[in-house]
């Protein structure tokens, strides 16, 4: 349990070291809070795996990348 304090004209939190160590957080990280249900979650740019990509988009980008190929190699010319 966190004690929330003043910061300025702000509200604050500390991250336990134990959290930011396992989510590579350090001073100056970018953290984004997301509303739920549930209350608040605290998110990194760390949180997300590309390997979480739905298998459907990930078949959509196959098939896109394919049908444009030739546009692809031109563009990486320019």
């Amino acid at each position: 349990m966190q004690t929330v304090f003043k910061n300025g004209n702000s509200l604050a939190v500390t991250v336990p070291k134990v959290y930011a160590n396992e989510l590579e957080i350090q001073a100056g990280s970018n953290v984004l809070w997301k509303k739920t249900d549930q209350g608040l979650v605290l998110t990194t740019s760390q949180s997300r795996n590309p390997t979480e990509i739905d298998p459907e988009v990930a078949k959509l980008i196959k098939k896109i990348s394919k049908k444009y190929t030739q546009v692809w190699e031109d563009l990486s010319k320019v």
